[in-house]
């Protein structure tokens, strides 16, 4: 396979573009999506919002910014579509250890079930993931203290202020979070509760799997307010690798409209792992620096996303806060209020433009349509 790291900074894999993914049978038929559009709490579609300044100032035609900083009303993430996603499955998977229950189960169903057997779910967590966790256990039946969120002591306040709001346990653990997560992980063996975590380890693969088949409906929703075709191009940042796995999985897909979308990811350059493990051909964990992009600050890439992400990412850039910073307020100029995580594609974007031969070479005329797909808006935090 033929891979070119360029001085420049921007990584590009011509092979990408021919690499074709195999989607989850649950994404394929729509379960997924279907699943989402039938919660109490979903919406609606994440706005799609187009970009014209920008547009014409990048010589573009069609520049757009899928909004995802926040789902279900006012979870400030994307994150609670792969999460509810994975505690409905995790439900199921534990409550079938006694009787099998069929895949299909209604969500109301499964609510009883879960809240007769008094099911717990657990989470550790230092950000918004307690809140989002306490907030969907409900949808399952799953109340109260039975909602159980470890938070070490160090955590802000209103961490354990929102998780308590929700009627979940706030438990505060005397250590980091490293230590933490240990505590929830050990209290959902004792309990036989399903542990809800977006990391994977190596006997916890299955919700983390989960969560990132849950991501698919960004872009079965995207597909629909494009008018039924993939853009050109789709900018995604980059963490642990979830949403971006989730995009290549769902755009490398065989197409019925024989398009292919081509990715390019952005990292922090103080937290480039995928991009340091794309030039080296192996992933590889890097020292993590300081930088405002604090929900893009992964050390390493998840291993069930390295080997999708190394065949089918078409192009990877890192950029830092300075650049992270302008792109911002160039978005105000477009009506749009984003975090650091949301600058960074634009800024990513730009990267790419400013050097003509690297434009031509990825196709970026100026017909193209691009889609910027922004995870943090300006007063959001990690989850």
């Amino acid at each position: 396979m033929s891979t070119t790291p360029l001085s420049r900074g921007i990584y590009t894999n011509p092979s990408a573009s021919s690499y074709s993914s195999s989607p989850a049978e649950a994404i394929s038929s729509n379960t997924v999506f279907d699943f989402h559009t039938s919660l109490p709490t979903y919406t609606g579609p994440s706005e799609l919002i187009t970009l014209p300044k920008l547009a014409t100032s990048l010589h573009l035609k069609n520049l757009y910014l899928k909004d995802e900083s926040h789902r279900f009303s006012d979870l400030p993430s994307f994150k609670p579509l792969g999460l509810s996603w994975g505690i409905r499955n995790g439900i199921i998977d534990e409550l079938s250890e006694e009787t099998p229950i069929s895949p299909t189960i209604s969500l109301s169903d499964l609510a009883i079930k879960a809240k007769d057997a008094q099911m717990k779910l657990i989470a550790a967590s230092d950000g918004k993931l307690g809140q989002a966790v306490a907030r969907l256990g409900k949808l399952f039946g799953v109340e109260g203290i039975n909602t159980r969120i470890f938070i070490p002591v160090d955590a802000e306040e209103s961490v354990k202020e929102a998780v308590r709001k929700e009627g979940a346990e706030a438990i505060v653990v005397e250590g980091d979070f490293e230590e933490t997560v240990r505590e929830a992980w050990l209290h959902s063996v004792a309990v036989d509760g399903v542990l809800v975590d977006i990391d994977e380890d190596e006997n916890y693969e299955d919700i983390p799997r989960w969560i990132v088949e849950g991501y698919s409906t960004i872009f079965k929703e995207l597909d629909t307010q494009l008018g039924g075709k993939g853009p050109d191009w789709i900018i995604v940042p980059v963490g642990i690798g979830g949403l971006a796995q989730a995009a290549v999985t769902h755009y490398k897909a065989p197409r019925l409209w024989g398009h292919v979308t081509r990715i390019l990811t952005v990292e922090p350059a103080a937290a480039a792992s995928l991009h340091t493990s794309l030039t080296k051909g192996e992933i590889s964990t890097v020292e993590v620096g300081e930088t405002m992009m604090k929900g893009m600050k992964y050390g390493t890439v998840a291993k069930a996303a390295w080997p999708i992400l190394k065949d089918g990412v078409d192009a990877s850039s890192v950029v830092d806060d300075a650049e992270v910073s302008e792109a911002v307020e160039k978005l105000k100029g477009d009506g749009v209020d984003v975090g650091p995580c949301g600058g960074a594609v634009l800024a990513a974007l730009e990267d790419v433009l400013k050097d003509e031969e690297l434009r031509k070479e990825l196709g970026l005329g100026e017909d193209v349509t691009i889609v910027l797909i922004s995870t943090e808006g300006s007063a959001s935090k990690v989850i």
